[in-house]
């Protein structure tokens, strides 16, 4: 009996050291797992771009003592935008609140000047992205023609005009330190080798600017390439995995999960994504608008074509980027033809978009297309009833569609733009007939 105590204490401190190693034991437990591996979802779908890449003017105009003559074509804009790229642009000041129409086409056919047309409002501070400015603080201000003047006495300096036709404001500033002869000898050589346009007047409204001559084209078809809608579903959907798809028969294919829904119509070969849980009704900052539409087609790569910046309302965070084929706007009656983003809550409330390539498809026929001057153009549709209100003519390249053989036409034709739509002048009435327009 005298030992029951000290064993009772053996037990007890034997008890104490197991529960202590079953307590480590435990803690530094680690069991050993499959490995599981995450499938990486390429969201990669065509190539990103750059400011300067999507932010071009469409046409240049250059003014000398007799003569305008202008071009719709890239490579000679891209002469002159490559020029100013090298240069230092200074202070921009406010030099007109309230410039009539007429001092504005004053400024653009002044002698020694060219004037570069962009389709769009565009931000000094994202035109700042593009070329250099000395003072980088701009004026919350924006443009849609650029008049660069080389009449300056200074030998270095080139003189800029930003003027805003729908605000009918003018800023200037000026380029210190640049080649003005080699610029200029550049510039009068092109000039002279380009097509003559005349200027149509009209008392109290802005003048449009027309070719003189008939324009050589060329028409091209292709074998239309789409865009599988799963690498789209795959890049806007945070998790892929859950989204589901529900079949609309031959008019498209819809795919959704808790949050956003994107449709896909086969007719117009469109997809529309909404995230209903974004939406905003606060205005946005114009340049911030721009950027992070950019950025926004930057991070799956979606810049599948020639995409130009082409329009922008704030007040509904919108933005659009139009297709340009060769150099011109592409425009159809049963194609999508444009990108489209509304912005909400620091993201994307709706995406609307064409799922299709121009630029990886196959050219299969060309052909040569004469069409009569912008002057003749202008002449047939001044007989229209809105003729009064026609802001601009161009030429833009018109998108048909044969389904039955996947097949695209890309045929040039006359386009005059109201109230920002774009009309296309039929060839019915180039060609003398019925007066009709599509």
């Amino acid at each position: 009996m005298k030992y029951i105590e000290q064993v009772k204490s053996v037990i007890l401190l034997l008890l104490i050291l197991l529960s202590l190693t079953l307590t480590f034991t435990i803690w530094t437990y680690s069991p050993s797992y499959d490995t599981i591996e995450t499938p990486i979802v390429n969201i990669s779908i065509a190539e990103k771009k750059k400011m300067e890449d999507v932010v071009k003017p469409y046409r240049i105009l250059y003014s000398q003592e007799e003569t305008l003559n202008g071009s719709i074509t890239s490579p000679n804009i891209e002469k002159v935008l490559s020029s100013l790229k090298k240069w230092e642009i200074q202070t921009v000041e406010l030099l007109n609140n309230k410039a009539s129409f007429q001092q504005i086409n004053d400024y653009i056919k002044t002698p020694n000047r060219i004037t570069l047309f962009y389709p769009a409002e565009v931000p000094l501070k994202t035109f700042s992205t593009i070329l250099s400015f000395a003072d980088p603080n701009l004026p919350d201000a924006s443009f849609n023609r650029l008049v660069i003047e080389w009449n300056g006495k200074e030998d270095d300096e080139m003189k800029l005009y930003f003027i805003n036709t729908l605000k009918q404001k003018v800023y200037t500033s000026r380029a210190d330190k640049v080649d003005k002869k080699g610029f200029t000898d550049i510039i009068i050589k092109q000039a002279s080798n380009l097509p003559e346009y005349n200027e149509i007047e009209r008392p109290g409204k802005l003048s449009l600017y027309v070719t003189n001559n008939p324009e050589d084209m060329m028409s091209y078809t292709y074998i239309l390439e789409e865009i599988a809608p799963e690498k789209f579903k795959n890049a806007l959907f945070s998790s892929p995995g859950l989204v589901r798809s529900n079949s609309g028969g031959s008019s498209g294919q819809q795919y959704t999960d808790d949050s956003a829904l994107m449709n896909v119509d086969f007719l117009y070969k469109r997809l529309s994504y909404v995230n209903p849980a974004a939406e905003s009704e606060n205005p946005a900052k114009p340049d911030e608008l721009i950027q992070n539409s950019l950025n926004f087609i930057n991070e799956h790569d979606g810049w599948t074509d020639d995409y130009r910046y082409n329009r922008i309302n704030p007040l509904n965070q919108q933005v659009s980027y139009q297709l340009y084929f060769s150099g011109l706007q592409v425009l159809s009656s049963d194609t999508w033809t444009e990108i489209t983003q509304y912005w909400g809550l620091n993201r994307v409330y709706r995406y609307i978009r064409p799922y299709y390539m121009l630029n990886g498809s196959s050219s299969i026929k060309t052909s040569h297309v004469q069409l009569p001057s912008g002057q003749s153009t202008y002449d047939l549709i001044s007989k229209i009833p809105d003729a009064s209100l026609i802001e601009d003519i161009i030429i833009c390249y018109y998108l048909s569609r044969d389904d039955h053989q996947d097949l695209v036409k890309l045929d040039p034709s006359w386009y005059y733009l109201i109230n920002g739509t774009w009309t296309r002048v039929s060839p019915e009435i180039l060609g003398g007939g019925k007066l009709g327009l599509e």
